[in-house]
C-alpha cells in the first residue's frame, strides 16, 4: 500500500536503544571463565539480542576493546570504549569517547596485581573521574546496591562523598536490581542520599529533576547472559538518541528523566499511532510518521496544527465538534496507521463526509481505539474545573 510505504519512510527523530554498558571479556578480566566470551562473540551475541551499543569494561584492563571496535565495524554496533576500575572506594565504569583516550586514561591509573583476582586501581574514584573527564569521557558507578559497589563500600554522608556524587563527569549509577531504592534524589528512602542528590544539582547548575541516571548492565562473565539483567530477563536500560553514538550516550545520561529506561520498568508494548497521510485541502499531501515518545506540532496561527489534530481524532475514532472537520479546509481521504497492544499494524481511511474505514480488513478489522484527545478549548476548560 502506498500510503503506508510514504509514511514509514518519514524521519522521526531521536528514538530509544537498547544498551549492556557493563560486558566482560575472555582474556581481559581475571574472572571470566568462559572461553567463548571473546570479542567476536560479544559483539555477534550483542546484535542478537537486538542491542544497538554495547561496552566491553573488563577490571582493570582494555585488552579486548579494539577486538570489539573492529569486529563491530561493519555492521553497525556502536562501541563505547570503556573500563572497570577496582578502586578502593568500589568500582567505577569509566567511558571514553575513543580507544586512545581509553588507552591514556590506563595508563595514567596504577594497576597492582595485574590479571589476578586481587587485581586493583590505586586511585580514588575522585582521582579517576577527573582524570576521565580530563580525556573527555565520563564515569557510572557500578552496581552501586552490590558487592564492590559504591554504596556497599562508604556508607553515610561524609564530605567526600559528596565530592564523589557531585563531581562534573559522574552521569550515573548502575543498579543490580530495578527494584533498589538507591536514587541520591527524589523517592530515595535514605535522606542522606537525597540531600546529596540536591546538593549536586545545586553545585552544577542544574535542572530541579537532573538527578543521577539509574541505569542497569548484565555485568556479563558469560556469553549466555549478555544482555540479561540480575534476574536473567533480557531487559536492560534503553537510550534515546539520535544515532548510537558516545556523544549521543552521554546527552541521554544528562537528560535522564526523558532519555533513560530500564526495561524492567518499561511496559512489553504500548498502542501507538505510527503516522498519517492527508491528501486534499489545505494540508495537502501532508505525510507524518510519528515518533514511539513525545511529538510536537509546531507552527503559527492558521499553519493547519488544529487541522492535523481533528484530523487523527476523526481516524481514532474519537467525536469532534471542531468546525474544521469536512469543512473546505479538510482533507479529501484522511489514511493513518496505528500499531495495537498485541503489535500488529492497521491501516485505517476516511474520504471527506464518509465513514472510517480498516483498509486490511473492511468486514472484521477494528475502525477505533480508546484515546484521550484534549484541543486547546479542552485543556482550558479542564484546567478552570479543576481550581473549581
Amino acid at each position: 500500500m502506498k500510503q503506508r510505504e510514504e509514511i514509514l519512510a518519514q524521519p522521526t527523530g531521536a528514538k530509544f536503544y537498547r544498551a549492556d554498558l557493563h560486558i566482560h571479556s575472555y582474556g581481559a578480566s581475571h574472572d571470566v571463565k568462559d572461553s567463548t566470551m571473546t570479542a567476536d562473540a560479544i559483539v555477534a551475541t550483542a546484535i542478537a539480542q537486538g542491542l544497538s551499543i554495547i561496552s566491553i569494561t573488563d577490571h582493570n584492563e582494555i585488552g579486548n576493546v579494539q577486538k570489539a571496535l573492529e569486529a563491530a565495524a561493519a555492521n553497525g554496533l556502536c562501541i563505547i570504549p570503556g573500563i572497570e576500575l577496582s578502586t578502593p572506594q568500589g568500582h567505577l565504569l569509566c567511558y571514553l569517547p575513543t580507544l586512545e583516550a581509553l588507552q591514556r586514561l590506563h595508563g595514567q591509573v596504577t594497576i597492582v596485581d595485574r590479571g589476578q583476582r586481587t587485581s586493583r586501581c590505586q586511585q580514588s574514584i575522585l582521582e579517576c573521574l577527573s582524570l576521565t573527564e580530563a580525556l573527555g569521557g565520563f564515569g557510572v558507578l557500578a552496581h552501586v546496591d552490590a558487592a564492590s559497589g559504591y554504596e556497599v563500600e562508604v556508607t553515610g554522608a561524609s564530605p567526600h562523598k559528596f565530592d564523589v556524587i557531585c563531581h562534573k563527569a559522574l552521569l550515573g549509577i548502575e543498579l543490580k536490581h530495578s527494584s533498589s531504592v538507591i536514587r541520591y534524589g527524589e523517592g530515595d528512602p535514605d535522606a542522606d542520599r537525597v540531600r546529596i542528590g540536591r546538593d549536586r544539582i545545586t553545585r552544577l547548575g542544574l535542572g530541579a529533576g537532573q538527578w543521577l541516571a539509574r541505569v542497569l548492565n548484565s555485568d556479563a562473565h558469560a556469553l549466555s547472559m549478555l544482555g540479561r539483567n540480575a534476574s536473567n530477563d533480557t531487559k536492560v536500560t534503553r537510550y534515546k538518541m539520535e544515532a548510537p553514538s558516545f556523544n549521543g550516550l552521554r546527552v541521554a545520561l544528562q537528560d535522564a528523566d526523558a532519555r533513560v529506561r530500564i526495561e524492567d520498568l518499561v511496559p512489553a508494548s504500548v498502542p501507538v499511532i505510527l503516522g498519517v497521510q492527508l491528501d486534499g485541502g489545505f494540508l495537502s499531501g501532508q505525510v507524518i510518521q510519528f515518533n514511539g515518545n513525545l511529538n510536537c506540532l509546531i507552527g503559527g496561527r492558521g499553519t493547519g496544527k488544529s487541522t492535523v489534530f481533528e484530523a487523527i481524532r476523526c481516524l481514532v475514532g474519537n467525536p469532534s465538534e471542531s468546525q474544521v472537520v469536512d469543512s473546505e479546509v479538510w482533507p479529501e481521504e484522511l489514511f493513518m496507521l496505528w500499531k495495537d497492544r498485541a503489535g500488529q499494524t492497521h491501516a485505517l481511511g476516511r474520504t471527506k463526509d464518509g465513514q472510517l474505514r480498516n483498509h486490511d480488513d473492511p468486514i472484521l478489522g477494528p475502525c477505533a481505539f480508546d484515546i484521550d484527545c484534549f484541543g486547546q478549548g479542552d485543556a482550558a476548560r479542564i484546567s478552570l474545573e479543576s481550581q473549581k
